[in-house]
């Protein structure tokens, strides 16, 4: 058997093996068996290592650059593919979901060209993939929480979702029982956005209302603002505290902004 393997300096690097082969003498026929290897998967011209190798060489590019990349054939990678990304989902694997994760992922910055994710976590830690699923419209969500056997989709009782109203409606329309979470990051994201509004706001107002020399001494003001008083240097606190003596309304922002932050940092 020749297979190819990780290249060396750029160069192709082939291994070349001859696995051992054997014959039961006490079955009818005579069959044989031949030795299996974990680096390397039966019907594949490639070791394990190279292949997730070109996988890799896949993100943010099509087959047609990775098989350029490669020197490879497009058919090839299309094989590599086929071997290693599951068309549709084992749901054998699952014996109990408990809580899901849905989210959307940019494929291109900039533009609005998404696919959204849904994951299980794992017991040690982080998230499994369980599907990538096209676009975020509702129907295809709703469609994909359909498509789970009733048993297990009845295994779940939270879904961690953004604030997307297509993905909250999929949710309580499919599994009516289960409860919504609004994961922290885009909570946080929203209020912190916010603030950061009344700042611009205060900023301005600030600008028209003070002589041009008070106002010179709260320049940079919004990088204190944005930080939380532990991170904040001597010279960025007195700042900070300036630009309070000016607008109360920014000292009740702030102060609102990190009462909110301290609740999601509670055990």
């Amino acid at each position: 058997m020749r297979l190819r393997h990780l290249p060396l300096f750029d160069v192709p690097v082939f291994v070349e093996i001859r696995p051992k082969r054997y014959r039961c003498p006490d079955c009818s026929g005579n069959p044989t068996t031949t030795q299996p290897c974990e680096w390397y998967e039966p019907r594949s011209p490639n070791t394990k290592a190279y292949e997730h190798w070109a996988l890799r060489m896949l993100i943010n590019a099509t087959v047609s650059d990775a098989a350029h990349k490669l020197s490879v054939s497009e058919e090839t990678i299309e094989g590599i593919l086929d071997r290693w990304i599951a068309r549709t989902v084992d749901w054998g694997a699952w014996a109990r979901l408990g809580v899901i994760g849905i989210d959307e992922i940019a494929l291109k910055r900039g533009h609005r060209d998404v696919v959204v994710v849904v994951t299980p976590p794992l017991a040690g830690g982080g998230v499994d993939i369980l599907a990538v699923l096209g676009d975020r419209q509702k129907e295809t969500v709703a469609a994909f929480l359909r498509s789970m056997p009733a048993a297990l989709r009845c295994t779940i009782e939270r879904a961690c979702t953004d604030m997307y109203e297509g993905f909250v409606r999929a949710i309580e329309e499919e599994v009516p029982w289960a409860e919504v979470v609004i994961d922290r990051f885009h909570v946080a994201r929203a209020y912190r956005d916010c603030a950061d509004t009344v700042r611009k706001k205060e900023l301005q107002r600030l600008k028209s209302a003070l002589p041009p020399a008070e106002y010179a001494e709260i320049k940079g003001a919004m990088w204190p603002f944005r930080k939380r008083p532990a991170a904040l240097e001597p010279q960025e606190w007195e700042l900070r505290e300036r630009l309070f003596t000016l607008s109360p309304t920014l000292e009740e922002a702030y102060n609102l902004r990190e009462d909110l932050t301290e609740l999601f940092e509670r055990d």
